[in-house]
C-alpha cells in the first residue's frame, strides 16, 4: 500500500451495514407505515404506493450512504480489495433494483403520485449533494483568498429532523392518498383517524431523526452540523425537549391506545439510548412506528377472530 493510500474506516461489516443492512432495515419502516395507512385509513392495501415507499426509502439512504464511503470506494479499487469491491457492487445491485422498482410502480400510479414523490422524496435523494456554493472574498483578503461552501440540504441550521418528519409522515400519506384516495372508499375506525396518523407519524419520525442525531453528537459536533443536539450543545438538552414532545403527543391524543403506546416507548429509548450506545440498537428507535402498527394489527385480528366465533 502505497503512502497516499489511507486505510479503511471501516471493517468489512460495517461497511456492509452501512450499506446493505441499514437501508434494508429502515425500509422496513416505510413498509409497515405505509400498509398501515393504506388499511387504517381506505381499508385496502395497495401494492403501489408500498413498494414506492420501500424503494424510495432504499434509495434515498443507500444513496447517501453509498456516496459517504467514496474514500472507502476509492480504497477498494486502488488497492484491489476483493471483500470491499464486492460490498459495493451488492450496494450497486440494490440502488438499481430499488431505482427499476421505483420506475416501474410508478408507471403503474396516476401522475398525481409522481408529484407526490417529487415534493416529499424528492429532497431525500438530494439530501448530501453540494447544490451550489455560497461566500465569496473576505474583506481585506488577497484577490486570489475565497471563503466558499458547499450548500446541503441537511446543513439548513436545525430543519434536518423536521424535514425527514414531513418526507415520512406527511409524504407517505400523500403517496398512499394519491393511489387510493379517488379509487378506494375511505375506511373510518373508532381510534384513529387520518389526521391522527399523519400527524403522529410525522412527529415520531422527526423525533427519531433527532435521536439519529444525538447518535452522531460528537461527529457532528466535530464537523458543525447543524442539528438539533448541536444546535441545543447538550444531549441531555436534546432528551428533555424530546421527551417534551412525545408527552404532549401523548396527552393531545390520550384517546389513541396506539398513540400512548408509540410515545411511551420512544420516551423509554430516548432516555436509553446516547450518544455511546451501538449504532444498531437506535433500530429500536426507527421502528417505533412497525411496533405499533403491528399491535394494531394483532388487536385487529383478535377482534375478528372473536366475532368469528362469537357468530
Amino acid at each position: 500500500m502505497s503512502q497516499s493510500e489511507a486505510p479503511p474506516t471501516l471493517t468489512i461489516q460495517q461497511l456492509k451495514s452501512e450499506l446493505l443492512t441499514h437501508p434494508l432495515m429502515l425500509s422496513v419502516g416505510s413498509f409497515s407505515l405505509s400498509t398501515f395507512m393504506s388499511r387504517s385509513i381506505y381499508g385496502v392495501v395497495d401494492w403501489r404506493p408500498v413498494l414506492i415507499c420501500v424503494s424510495s426509502d432504499i434509495l434515498a439512504i443507500g444513496m447517501d450512504h453509498y456516496f459517504d464511503q467514496a474514500p472507502m470506494h476509492s480504497y477498494a479499487l486502488e488497492t484491489h480489495n476483493a471483500q470491499m469491491r464486492t460490498v459495493f457492487r451488492k450496494a450497486k445491485v440494490l440502488l438499481l433494483s430499488s431505482a427499476s422498482l421505483l420506475v416501474f410502480s410508478l408507471i403503474m400510479s396516476p401522475l398525481s403520485t409522481w408529484m407526490m414523490v417529487a415534493i416529499f422524496f424528492g429532497p431525500a435523494f438530494v439530501w448530501d449533494f453540494n447544490l451550489f456554493m455560497m461566500g465569496g472574498r473576505q474583506r481585506d483578503s488577497p484577490k486570489t483568498t475565497t471563503q466558499k461552501k458547499a450548500f446541503t440540504i441537511k446543513r439548513i441550521p436545525g430543519t434536518k429532523a423536521i424535514l425527514i418528519g414531513i418526507i415520512r409522515g406527511c409524504g407517505t400519506f400523500a403517496i398512499v392518498r394519491s393511489v387510493l384516495g379517488m379509487t378506494s372508499p375511505s375506511h373510518s375506525h373508532s381510534v384513529w383517524t387520518p389526521a391522527q396518523i399523519v400527524i403522529w407519524s410525522t412527529i415520531n419520525r422527526a423525533c427519531h431523526a433527532v435521536m439519529a442525531d444525538v447518535r452522531d453528537f460528537h461527529e457532528d459536533w466535530e464537523k458543525k452540523v447543524p442539528t438539533i443536539p448541536v444546535l441545543l450543545k447538550s444531549v441531555f438538552r436534546t432528551k428533555i425537549f424530546l421527551t417534551a414532545i412525545h408527552l404532549f403527543t401523548m396527552m393531545f391524543y390520550a384517546n389513541n391506545p396506539y398513540i400512548v403506546f408509540s410515545s411511551l416507548y420512544a420516551t423509554v429509548l430516548v432516555w436509553f439510548l446516547n450518544e455511546n450506545t451501538p449504532r444498531g440498537l437506535y433500530r429500536l428507535s426507527f421502528h417505533s412506528q412497525t411496533i405499533t402498527a403491528l399491535l394494531y394489527a394483532f388487536v385487529e385480528l383478535g377482534k375478528t377472530y372473536f366475532s368469528y366465533q362469537s357468530v
